[in-house]
């Protein structure tokens, strides 16, 4: 399912990362598990040429581990440039053709790539799941800020009264202009419900009181909200019209342990 042409309660975090990217500027959007910061970036995303054709995104999803941010990096430059070369440092120059070759390639060489190739001003990198910011990941981090415009999303806010980043991250980092996502307001949360429902062709007695009860249960998550939505299509969690909320809450909490 995809969501609509755009993104319900989310007016003034897009208008902030919109201008961000137009005027060249750093952005780290932060907020808890489901909030939407992905959403937020997936959008973006699909519209950038409409944004700014001036820049080249260059999305990573999943940005957990440098070698992971730099594999996905490399084979967007090699798909732009169509073939790439690699010195080593004996200065031996090895052409790069194929992902496969990237693959092989150790994460010195990788960077050497994403720096070579990346000229300043030209390119957009956007990193998002930067849950765990190795010394690794924060040295890349530093350096990539002088190269491209860079905008990251994660869990943590980068702030320094945030005591778990203390001391793992570079000052720049921490002065990165921020942007949280939170919740959805009860009023939002309930155009999202409703755009769910008609999407879903779901059909239940009481409406109303399904809806509340769902942003009772998710305090607006999004995340949530579209799961036990989702879930709520099976015919096994509803009698006579009436949708068993505890129930899909529970095999919920079950499939995450099993996962």
């Amino acid at each position: 399912m995809s969501y609509p042409d755009f993104i319900i309660g989310r007016d003034k975090e897009l208008q902030t990362l919109i201008a961000h990217i137009m005027e060249r500027k750093k952005l780290h959007i932060y907020g808890r598990e489901g909030a939407g910061k992905s959403t937020l970036l997936d959008w973006v995303y699909s519209k950038f040429k409409e944004l700014d054709d001036a820049l080249i995104p260059v999305y990573c999803r999943n940005s957990r581990t440098l070698r992971e941010i730099l594999l996905n990096m490399s084979g967007f430059l090699l798909n732009y440039f169509k073939n790439l070369k690699s010195i080593d440092k004996f200065k031996n120059i090895r052409n790069i053709e194929n992902p496969a070759d990237i693959r092989k390639l150790n994460i010195r060489a990788l960077k050497n790539i994403v720096f070579a190739y990346m000229p300043e001003d030209k390119f957009c990198v956007i990193l998002d799941h930067l849950e765990y910011v190795t010394p690794k990941i924060n040295s890349f981090l530093t350096a990539l800020y002088e190269n491209a415009l860079v905008i990251t999303a994660s869990r943590q806010s980068w702030e320094i009264t945030d005591y778990a980043f203390r001391g793992r991250l570079d000052y720049c980092l921490y002065l990165t202009p921020k942007l949280m996502i939170e919740n959805l307001k009860r009023k939002d949360a309930f155009v999202f419900m409703e755009y769910l429902y008609d999407s879903l062709n779901i059909k239940v007695s009481n409406k109303p009181q399904m809806f509340n009860d769902i942003f009772r249960v998710t305090d607006g998550n999004p995340k949530m909200i579209k799961e036990i939505f989702e879930r709520s299509q099976e015919r096994e969690y509803f009698k006579s019209g009436i949708l068993n909320l505890k129930l899909i809450l529970l095999d919920s909490k079950i499939d995450k342990i099993r996962i």
